[in-house]
């Protein structure tokens, strides 16, 4: 699920966090730390970007993140060197599961990116 409190008017673009690099859960101080750390250099970089939570449907597991209007390829890359397992993309309404770090992995479509956003 997304919580996010404006759409995006980006055709296609990366949902990207520094949360828990490798799936490894770490202090909220760290993460707060790296999601700063995170926002400061996409600024640096000169993408746009609006601010998302993903969280589990029951609202135990939640991470700060962005969506940022940027290619596939650069995502991918923006999410390795913060540690990421995976991204999600959305392309023309669809979400997909990106593999960044996983090897044996390849993409996977999740359906329509409506059906995620958090009400």
């Amino acid at each position: 699920m997304f919580k996010i409190t404006q759409h995006p008017v980006y055709p296609c673009f990366a949902i990207l966090t520094a949360f828990n690099p490798r799936s490894t859960v770490i202090s909220n101080k760290e993460n707060r730390l790296r999601h700063s750390q995170l926002t400061k250099e996409l600024r640096r970089s000169g993408f746009s970007f609006e601010s998302v939570v993903t969280c589990s449907p029951d609202g135990r597991w939640a991470e700060q993140g962005v969506m940022v209007a940027m290619d596939k390829s650069e995502a991918c890359r923006v999410a390795a060197r913060w540690e990421q397992n995976a991204i999600y993309w959305v392309e023309n309404g669809e979400l997909f599961l990106v593999p960044v770090l996983l090897a044996g992995f390849e993409q996977q479509s999740l359906g329509d990116w409506r059906g995620f956003l958090y009400t």
